[in-house]
């Protein structure tokens, strides 16, 4: 499926750069006058067309399933994929995804217990201490280390292997009335639970406080107190039709759903606000609103096709990735920059004609400054800034790589039941990692040695087995179905592993490793398949590791081409992407200073997303650099390159940095929290890099561009250069062209 998707995707791409490229080199401006004239006139027909659509989409994102398993990305031929396969063919029971502790209990009360806990529709599987020893031996002749793993100060632990498609929250609410108020729940079933609760509750509080923000900056970005209002039911709208269209995936990711409609929303709005700008300048020009637009939408579509083809790179070099979320979350976003096109190009036009009247009654004059003081202190600070980012550039590559990452979710908010019994279940009996290892079925004399040698590990609390419930001696043929079909298959032999491992730590990995090494060892054949929590995390990292190299250089080259295409600049593309690379480096290796691990999908995300997203500002100042250099110096150019870009750029970055601490405030999903802590400080961190390194960046390197750009003459000024009689021509044609410009308007 992803591959059909992905050809899709590319030939979509192709044809829309070639659109672009023949709409700006070849001059055929009349396909856009044609679909400009189109629009305009059948503008109540596109009107109700986004109507119907808009609510059908609607409806179908209600349909949409959400996955909440980040172990189901794990790529098909991984170990740990595999083996929980080769599982499933081989036993109806799954590896146990919950723990319930229940205290105040004898030993007779505990097995009464589990009985009622079997009972439960959706339970498959309990495990106790009944299932490792002999209860008719008194507790104090038992191995200590095997009883505490079960049962301590009158508090019975049980291993329970739960239905997976049964709903997590009602099943732990449930859970946890059956464990009591003193009691406790832990494991994938509540990390679930968790995730469902975030993800049904906290969207709708995440848009309450985010339009509401991004409104407060619109304010600011417009002339008008409608305009925002206008931005954001269009791009509302681009988020609605791509949210109904992912009903043609079998189910998206929660993540996906959690931050791919904010996310299009932030990176999207500058398309919108690009637009109307245009409009209100032709109006201002004295042209009739139907002309006006028009001539808005033929003269903007170079520049927002420009932006959203970088920012759709960006996103789609995530489905490069093996790990699977990838391409979940990139074909999701890179969709939404399509839909937000075609809202802006198709639905904000239509809009602005039918309510130009409220626009022009709700102008206000501008209430962002003319930036003149700031484009002052971006002169004053270059040279230090540039000497800074010189010092700074190795060791903030080298701390982004060097984070400790996380790859789970489990985490709960502060004061919450989950987190409280979290705390319990450690204090009482340690973290606890449930693992299944499958071996090659009659080998009784290995398996036993395996067995012991297990046990024999520190961490480890207990071994269940064939080998250790009914001892080598007993032939298989002698046990009831019910007992032998838990332990034996037609090929394996399933061996229940309880270890004290942290859910994520280097020592999960550690223990992991090892495991896998001692089964090699004794089974040198292979045959052996390990299942768990901490052998899919294991492969997880690997595999993550391994994609993001590729993904990161993938979206740097797709980014690089575009602008190198769009500018026929060798120059531009490294400045810009550099300019961006560094502040993407800078925001990554904070966490990595201040000492923390940072999840994954936080650093995924951001690897890709801040740059495709926000290198549309460094391509606006570059853009403007050029315009203004052909007529002023370099340092008068740098000046008003701020003054004009400033106003444009940082209503959008405020947005998107708005919407990443508007995740990292709300959400109670520690990975989505996370990834809006990233998302905020990249905006920022992005913005900041363009509105003061790179115009002098642009400066300093004035004369490489010139030469590496295709026929483009500066001004030269006594920092430079002599004009040569080449130059000077195309420099005459230049001021000629503006003065024709300048006339036309």
């Amino acid at each position: 499926m992803y591959t059909t998707i992905i050809e899709s995707s590319l030939l979509a791409v192709s044809r829309i750069h070639y659109l672009y490229c023949s709409i700006r080199f070849i001059g055929l401006e009349d396909y856009m006058k044609k679909l400009a004239d189109i629009i305009v006139k059948y503008k109540g027909i596109i009107l109700v067309l986004f109507i119907v659509l808009s609510m059908a989409s609607g409806y179908m994102a209600t349909l949409v399933e959400t996955n909440f398993d980040l172990f189901s990305y794990v790529p098909k031929d991984a170990p740990s994929t595999l083996a929980i396969k080769t599982m499933m063919d081989e036993y109806e029971q799954d590896i146990p995804n919950a723990e319930i502790a229940v205290p105040h209990l004898s030993v007779s009360e505990s097995i009464v217990m589990k009985q009622r806990i079997a009972s439960l529709p959706y339970v498959r599987e309990v495990l106790w201490l009944d299932d490792q020893v002999d209860l008719a031996t008194p507790l104090d002749l038992l191995d200590p280390k095997v009883v505490e793993g079960f049962y301590k100060d009158e508090v019975a632990l049980y291993h329970v292997t739960l239905e997976e498609d049964s709903k997590a929250i009602d099943i732990v609410a449930e859970l946890q009335e059956l464990a009591g108020p003193d009691g406790a729940v832990r494991g994938q079933v509540v990390e679930t639970a968790n995730m469902q609760r975030g993800v049904t509750v906290e969207i709708s509080r995440i848009v309450m406080v985010a339009i509401p923000v991004a409104l407060i900056i619109l304010v600011f970005a417009t002339t008008s107190w409608f305009e925002p209002i206008l931005f954001m039911v269009v791009i509302f709208v681009g988020v609605l039709l791509n949210m109904g269209t992912n009903i043609v995936f079998d189910n998206v990711s929660f993540i996906t759903m959690a931050v791919g409609g904010v996310l299009q929303l932030a990176v999207s709005m500058d398309y919108a606000i690009f637009l109307l700008h245009r409009f209100r300048d032709y109006r201002h020009e004295g042209m009739s609103v139907e002309e006006a637009m028009k001539n808005a939408i033929v003269k903007s579509f170079s520049p927002i096709s420009s932006s959203a083809i970088t920012t759709f790179f960006g996103f789609l070099a995530l489905i490069f990735m093996r790990f699977r979320l990838g391409p979940d979350l990139g074909i999701v976003l890179a969709k939404g920059v399509i839909f937000s096109l075609l809202s802006v190009f198709f639905l904000l036009p239509v809009l602005a004609v039918f309510t130009y009247k409220i626009i022009d009654k709700t102008t206000h004059k501008p209430l962002l400054p003319p930036f003149k003081r700031l484009s002052r202190s971006v002169i004053r600070i270059g040279i230090p800034l540039m000497i800074m980012a010189a010092l700074v550039i190795v060791p903030a590559y080298i701390g982004q790589r060097s984070n400790d990452f996380l790859y789970g979710s489990q985490s709960y908010p502060t004061g919450s039941r989950e987190a409280r019994d979290v705390e319990f279940m450690n204090e009482h009996f340690g973290e606890n990692m449930q693992m299944v290892l499958l071996v090659p079925k009659g080998a009784w004399a290995k398996e036993e040695k395996l067995a012991d040698d297990l046990l024999a590990l520190p961490e480890m609390k207990s071994v269940i087995g064939y080998v250790t419930q009914v001892g080598t001696g007993v032939p298989p043929d002698l046990l009831p179905d019910r007992v032998l079909s838990q332990l034996i298959s037609d090929h394996y032999s399933r061996l229940i592993l309880v270890a004290e491992s942290p859910a994520e730590s280097p020592e999960t990995y550690e223990l992991a490793e090892q495991i896998r090494t001692m089964a090699d060892e004794v089974y040198p054949d292979g045959g052996t398949h390990l299942a768990g929590a901490n052998f899919v995390l294991l492969d997880m990292k690997t595999t993550i590791n391994q994609d993001l190299g590729i993904v990161n250089g993938l979206a740097i080259a797709a980014i690089a081409l575009v602008i190198m295409i769009a500018f026929r600049s060798l120059a531009l593309p490294i400045l810009l992407v550099l300019t961006i690379e560094l502040s993407v480096w800078i925001n990554l290796a904070i966490p990595y200073l201040a000492g923390t691990p940072l999840n994954f999908i936080g650093y995924l995300v951001i690897s890709t997303v801040q740059l495709g997203a926000t290198v549309d500002y460094g391509i606006l100042m570059a853009q403007h650099y050029l315009d203004h250099r052909q007529f002023l110096d370099r340092k008068e150019a740098t000046k008003k390159t701020v003054q004009t870009v400033a106003g444009s750029i940082i209503p959008p970055a405020l947005i998107l940095a708005a919407a990443g601490f508007t995740l990292y405030a709300v959400s109670s999903i520690s990975v989505v929290s996370e990834l809006g802590s990233v998302l905020g400080r990249g905006a920022l961190t992005s913005l900041v890099m363009v509105l003061f390194l790179l115009p002098n960046l642009l400066r300093l390197f004035d004369r490489f561009i010139e030469k590496t750009t295709w026929k483009i003459a500066f001004v030269p000024d006594r920092h430079t250069y002599r004009r040569t009689a080449e130059k000077k021509e195309i420099f005459k044609m230049n001021v000629k062209k503006r003065k024709k410009d300048e006339s036309k308007g």
